[in-house]
């Protein structure tokens, strides 16, 4: 507002100096006039009483001339006629605020004395009285209006915008680009204006580009730092596993052939049939850090074309085979829904039918009450994700995929632990139930594969993993 009020008392100013200027010279001008006018009149009448008073004087005399001057009736009261004798006569001019006119008479070649006529200037004195107070008033008016107009307006097209373009400024230092101002004007301050709020557009874009840097640096740090920890992790499970590979060999063996002696009481083959199964459950264990610590080594090598096809609805009749024991104790079915006519995708089958095993064991364990678990097994078109190798197209226009899909009708998995199934050693089971390795492991395999694994739950409701395999991979040529 600043920069408001010194225009506004500028052009205060300014217009009061030219207005008093404008009075001082317009009554200057005026007063010169009316003296011209004055003058002028007076030597009309000059001529006029001259021309007479000498005939008078020459015809009649020095009393009948100074009669006629006596008895001449001026034109208004503030006009008085005397006669000046010779001796007396002085100049033209103004005395004692009158304007003064002489006229010499002449006769006979002599100079007898002046006509003088002479007129009050005070009505000059009042006038430019009176033109002074209205000229004041008339400017008084005018400064007050355009004062009060060029407050409106300079509030109105220059404080407040100046306001905020100052109050964005102060934001804009302070970190927040955030809002666009308002400011809708055709001049400069708009067009300063519109600048700023495309620099701010600019700044934002420039942080979130930063903070999309910023964070996929993070994130590339995180997966380095988490790689390396796998990598340690790896070989540690891997140099336990090969130790204790033997030693479980060994004790299972001995408790079988415990278990199997029937000279032994029942007690006794009871425990060792417990401990057959806690060493089964072991080697299970052993097994998945086995397969953890592998890693892309345990697919076969080679592009997914020279591999053979898989069946999949033999693959999924093993495990559920496998399972079953598993599921009657949960009071669960497993059901197979396949289509007419299955898929047979490129692919390593027990590496799929150990996919297969983790996801259907997460989803009895996730069935806390009696139901059912559906295998489904088909084929669907899919976007591929930004990180796979692009697929071959089919005439259709879109990808087709061969899909095995476990579906539970469990607890379902929560918003928050969702993002974290695939991690290694992360877990939701109850303790003993497992180890955080089945779904890591699996989505390894189907990653080895070329495939992702899609994961949707709903609370209380079940969840359901779909397992995308490629039918075939495209060749690509890159930089072609």
């Amino acid at each position: 507002m600043r920069l408001a009020r010194k225009l506004i008392l500028a052009m205060v100013i300014g217009l009061t100096l030219v207005l008093a200027a404008n009075s001082f010279y317009r009554v200057r001008r005026e007063l010169t006039a009316f003296d011209d006018d004055m003058k002028q009149d007076h030597e009309v009448l000059a001529q006029v009483l001259e021309s007479a008073v000498t005939a008078v004087w020459a015809s009649q005399g020095r009393d009948a001339a100074l009669r006629l001057i006596a008895n001449t009736k001026p034109p208004t009261e503030m006009l008085h006629i005397r006669w000046v004798d010779g001796e007396s006569a002085q100049a033209d001019g103004t005395q004692s605020n009158r304007l003064v006119t002489r006229v010499p008479i002449v006769v006979a070649g002599d100079v007898l004395g002046r006509v003088e006529i002479s007129e009050s200037r005070d009505f000059a004195r009042s006038y430019v009285r009176k033109t002074v107070i209205r000229s004041f008033a008339l400017t008084l008016v005018a400064v007050i209006c355009v004062g009060v107009l060029s407050t409106v307006l300079g509030i109105w097209f220059v404080g407040k915008p100046i306001e905020k373009l100052v109050e964005k400024a102060s934001r804009i230092g302070a970190g927040d680009v955030e809002g666009p101002i308002e400011i809708r004007q055709h001049d400069e301050i708009g067009e300063l204006a519109t600048e700023m709020n495309a620099m701010c557009l600019r700044l934002v874009e420039m942080r979130q580009a930063l903070s999309a840097e910023t964070e996929e640096r993070l994130r590339a740090q995180e997966q380095v730092r988490h790689a390396d920890r796998l990598a340690t992790v790896g070989k540690m499970a891997s140099g336990i596993a090969h130790e204790l590979g033997t030693p479980l060999g060994v004790a299972l063996m001995r408790a079988n052939m415990i278990a199997s002696n029937a000279s032994l009481g029942r007690e006794t083959r009871d425990a060792a049939h417990i401990i057959g199964e806690q060493i089964d459950r072991i080697t299970h264990i052993v097994r998945q850090l086995l397969d953890f610590a592998r890693g892309r080594v345990a697919v076969p090598p080679g592009p997914l074309t020279q591999r053979n096809p898989a069946d999949l609805l033999a693959i999924a009749e093993r495990a559920v085979a496998m399972l079953q024991p598993l599921a009657v104790k949960r009071n669960l079915v497993i059901h197979i829904a396949a289509e007419p006519i299955l898929p047979k995708p490129p692919a390593n089958p027990e590496q799929i039918e150990q996919v297969l095993v983790n996801l259907l064991v997460n989803a009895i364990h996730a069935s806390e009450r009696p139901g059912k678990v559906t295998i489904g097994l088909g084929t669907a078109e899919a976007k591929v994700p930004a990180d796979l190798t692009p697929p071959v197209w089919n005439e259709g226009g879109a990808p087709k995929y061969a899909v095995i899909s476990v579906k539970d009708e469990g607890v379902g998995i929560s918003p928050e632990v969702l993002p974290r199934i695939f991690e290694p050693f992360f877990t939701t089971k109850h303790v003993g139930e497992g180890t955080g390795l089945g779904l890591c492991v699996a989505y390894g395999i189907v990653r080895e594969h070329s495939g992702w694994i899609e994961v949707t739950s709903e609370r209380n409701k079940g969840s359901c993993f779909a397992v995308y395999l490629p039918l075939a991979l495209a060749e690509v040529e890159w930089g072609a």
